[in-house]
């Protein structure tokens, strides 16, 4: 629902910082996407794990992993599939920009051509047609006489922007099940947010956009109209200038028409039963939630003038391929993926897949390894605990080898800790060789 500044490439850059042994802590700086998509800059302490570097071979007194397979992919556990909850969709969308008084010109036409132009894209079907959603339409940006200053909540926004089309404003085209309005706000707006526990985000430290929907007055039928906002921030992760705007943009834009109410008619919302822990470890479980973490999520694409992010496939991921499309074809999709053997039960009859493992006991699972074509050689392997998540660090993770490659299987020891009580908790596994890298996430309970 929101592109969040804890996500992008935090976990991932702690995941390589320093040495393999011990339980470093290393505080990392960067932004992070959350609902709907927005941008913020944050510091992240991820505990390191234990993992130590080791034969990836099973020979010359390694541990045993097993030998390479020249079946591409290896067998595995299956990639998450994002699932839509019965809501609607925006089946041919109608995107509007809407810019306040002294914006940049610059701003204003750059953001302008990308809602134009996007719709039309090899990267739209990529992202948007197996969920159902056709060529989108971007119309002429609405031009505001009046001025955004200060900090604005996402109530505020709300109650501003029904109040604009209950009364038929005639700068707004009348919405349809179909409109997007794509709230830009100038460099200097702080956006605040609910984060759904008593808490307040704020726009470009805890998130970078988001997205959500309104509900009309009965004069206009109770229509529900999808809305996103999207704050000015200096930075997103990497990306500066314009493109720091149209990658938190393209997020939320594909959200939006993916999931375009969703806390009142959810879409393509969640993920799976069994992977459905996932959401609590990136920030979200909607298409571009399940990508934003990924260290090549934005990318330059044909027919775009900015950069805009990959989003999740569930034909993509099922067919063993990189989940996140358009799809970067310079290198084989490689990953490290846990056998989860349990079921773990989270309270509320929410039941999900993930390893069981008693306070103060241990436990070792395989993780396999798979890709969908030769890498050339072993790739790297490296697991943390998420304690940004649920608190800890309440676990210890052991891998027996550091590297790998398709059909091999590593092991990972897991020491749930005697000193803490936790219901359960997420680890995350980083797969990284020549400059590419790919997370997995797995849940601990008890």
């Amino acid at each position: 629902m929101r592109v969040s500044l804890l996500v992008p490439s935090l976990l991932t850059t702690a995941a390589f910082l320093g040495g393999a042994c011990g339980n470093t802590v290393i505080t990392t700086s960067g932004t992070a996407s959350g609902p709907g998509g927005s941008t913020s800059a944050a510091s992240t302490s991820v505990a390191k794990s234990s993992s130590h570097v080791v034969s990836a071979t099973g020979t010359g007194g390694g541990p045993d992993i097993g030998q390479p397979s020249d079946v591409y992919p290896a067998p595995h556990p299956s990639q998450p599939t994002v699932e839509t909850a019965g809501g609607a969709i925006l089946s041919s969308p109608v995107i509007i920009p809407v810019f306040f008084k002294g914006e940049n010109p610059t701003t204003v036409a750059a953001m302008t051509k990308f809602a134009s132009d996007i719709g039309g894209t090899a990267y739209w079907t990529a992202t948007t047609s197996e969920y159902g959603v056709g060529p989108a339409k971007g119309l002429p940006a609405i031009q505001l006489t009046e001025t955004a200053t200060g900090t604005i909540d996402d109530s505020q926004i709300q109650t501003w922007l029904a109040g604009k089309l209950n009364a038929n404003d005639p700068l707004f085209p009348t919405p349809d099940a179909n409109t997007l309005f794509e709230i830009y706000y100038p460099t200097g707006v702080h956006i605040t947010l609910s984060d759904g526990m008593g808490g307040v985000e704020q726009s470009c430290f805890q998130f970078g956009a988001y997205h959500n929907s309104i509900t009309l007055d009965a004069a206009h039928g109770s229509a529900s109209v999808a809305y996103a906002v999207m704050p000015h921030c200096s930075h997103f992760g990497m990306l500066t200038g314009l493109d720091a705007l149209s990658g938190p943009t393209s997020h939320e834009i594909i959200e939006a028409v993916t999931d375009p109410y969703p806390m009142t008619n959810t879409a393509y919302g969640q993920e799976d039963q069994a992977h459905a822990f996932w959401q609590f470890a990136i920030g979200g479980g909607e298409v571009g939630d399940m990508c934003a973490q990924e260290m090549n999520a934005f990318s330059s694409f044909p027919g775009l003038d900015n950069q805009a992010q990959r989003t999740w496939s569930n034909k993509s991921a099922a067919a063993s391929h990189d989940p996140c499309v358009p799809v970067d074809m310079s290198f084989p999709y490689f990953n490290a993926v846990p056998v989860l053997p349990d079921t773990i039960s989270l309270g509320g009859g929410f039941n999900t897949k993930g390893v069981k493992i008693p306070v103060g006991t241990s436990r070792t699972i395989d993780i396999k390894l798979f890709s969908d074509g030769p890498t050339g050689g072993p790739f790297n392997v490296d697991v943390v605990e998420d304690t940004q998540i649920l608190g800890g660090p309440n676990l210890d993770l052991s891998l027996d080898a550091s590297a790998g490659q398709n059909g091999q299987t590593l092991h990972l020891t897991i020491t749930a800790n005697a000193s803490t009580q936790f219901q359960a908790e997420l680890f995350t596994l980083h797969a990284s060789l020549n400059g590419y890298e790919h997370t997995w996430v797995g849940l601990v309970g008890n």
